[in-house]
């Protein structure tokens, strides 16, 4: 377990950007005497305010063996971050672990697809350079393909290749596999059921998600790995991981409304993973606040991701005693971004539970599994407009869609109803409009910031 005063005293002996930052947040380089009266930092207020000199050791500036960038649509700019060769220690090990455990590599021959952005992006070229090793190892009946974001590529070593492999993981976004799933249709492609995974990297998903994915590729629902992710950034590195006991709390808590919203205060589940023990972690203010030593080490980083801890022993009057047995001691929920919200005139829209219902409907509306929202101004006046994606441009029915869409928003909120109809009342310019458009021509080199 990391202990976050020697680190804290190691980072204000050493990183001089750190004297800095706490001076121009506090009035003083002096440490407070207690931690939790240290300020918070931010990617805004530390990482772009100080130059990598500053906030680094001396002594790691000559030992590290890798650059790479955050993600490069962050509004607030891509940080190159190094890498040390002992931030790196054992991330192989527990991905080939992972593997062999979730998606059982030692038996099953199985064909691996990466289909993430590379480039400068160190999550792409990580997991890539790490699949290649254990795939190099020869360990294993196990193959890499690493397309990227050309997902016409993907469906073509499918095509060509499925025949070889007993099963095939794709890693990727989860907003992708709605893409993939109407591109492997395209092509008339059928392979058998369960043998399709998607361990996913990169953004929050709903359970009913996971086993809307599970029925798709013929998989029982209750399947725990059949979409798979842990939870971290490029700036953070890990925090948490998904085991197959949090993901049966969570399916219980998802089918159990009354013990979710006892446990959470909310009907929707959480994402719900084993805490790692690299990380001293804080909820502030609903946020996550990660401290975690690293090339350049992070005390009380604010991450705004919105969720908490939970600890096992606070449970077991909750959950069944079989899904309870099982936990892991620590575990950290994540509800997804804090301004993981529509902010309709000051009544917050939340994302994820549109994105579950627009799930719930029925094939005949062609839902593909993914919109988008964007804020707009029309005249002076603030309106909405989303962007629905469909498996079928010219059987889905733009106006369905829409009415769907405003009768579920009417029965969530009766503030957004009020808010709606006087304001539609007396403006001339639509509030909310919704658009169609086709799955397969999204741009997957795009960031879609509201997914299901």
């Amino acid at each position: 377990m990391l202990d976050k005063i020697e680190l804290l005293n190691e980072v204000y002996d050493k990183i001089p950007a750190y004297s800095k930052f706490l001076e121009k947040e506090t009035g003083t380089k002096h440490l407070p005497a207690d931690f939790k009266s240290l300020p918070l930092q931010t990617k805004t207020s530390y990482l772009l305010q100080y130059n990598l000199n500053e906030l680094s050791r001396r002594e790691d500036m000559d030992n590290f063996h890798l650059i790479g960038a955050s993600s490069g649509f962050s509004k607030t700019g891509a940080i190159y971050w190094p890498k040390r060769p002992s931030d790196e220690a054992g991330y192989m090990d527990s991905l080939e672990n992972m593997f062999v455990t979730n998606y059982h590599i030692d038996t099953k021959r199985t064909l691996v697809i990466e289909c993430l952005a590379f480039g400068m992006w160190i999550g792409g070229m990580q997991i890539a350079a790490a699949m290649r090793n254990i795939a190099l190892s020869g360990k294993y009946h196990f193959t890499l393909a690493t397309p990227g974001l050309d997902f016409k590529a993907t469906i073509k070593v499918i095509e060509d290749y499925k025949e070889i492999f007993q099963q095939i993981l794709v890693i990727t976004n989860p907003s992708n596999i709605s893409l993939f799933t109407a591109l492997l249709d395209e092509a008339n492609i059928k392979l058998p059921a369960g043998t399709v995974s998607f361990p996913v990297v990169g953004e929050y998903f709903t359970e009913q998600f996971r086993e809307h994915t599970a029925l798709r590729y013929g998989h029982s629902i209750d399947s725990p790995y059949v979409v798979w992710t842990g939870y971290g950034s490029a700036d953070t590195g890990d925090i948490g991981a998904e085991t197959v006991a949090t993901i049966a709390m969570r399916k219980y808590l998802y089918h159990n409304s009354d013990k979710c919203k006892a446990i959470f205060g909310t009907e929707s589940a959480p994402m719900i993973l084993a805490l790692s023990s690299s990380v001293y972690l804080e909820v502030i203010d609903g946020s996550l606040v990660v401290t975690k030593d690293q090339f350049i080490p992070l005390i009380r980083y604010n991450t705004k991701d919105s969720g908490g801890i939970l600890n096992k022993q606070d449970l077991k009057d909750v959950l069944p005693i079989h899904i309870y047995e099982s936990l892991p001691e620590t575990m950290v929920y994540v509800h997804g971004r804090v301004d993981n919200a529509v902010i309709f005139y000051g009544t917050n829209l939340m994302v994820n539970d549109i994105s579950d219902y627009l799930l719930s409907l029925a094939s005949s509306y062609h839902y593909a599994g993914l919109y988008t929202v964007h804020e707009a101004s029309k005249n002076g006046i603030t309106c909405f407009e989303f962007t629905i994606y469909v498996d079928d441009l010219f059987k889905a029915d733009k106006k369905l869609l829409f009415d769907e869409l405003i009768g579920f928003l009417r029965r969530q909120s009766a503030e957004f109803t009020l808010k709606y109809d006087n304001l539609s009342q007396a403006s001339s310019t639509p509030l909310i409009t919704v658009d169609i458009d086709d799955i397969k021509k999204i741009d997957t080199k795009l960031k879609h910031k509201f997914i299901i």
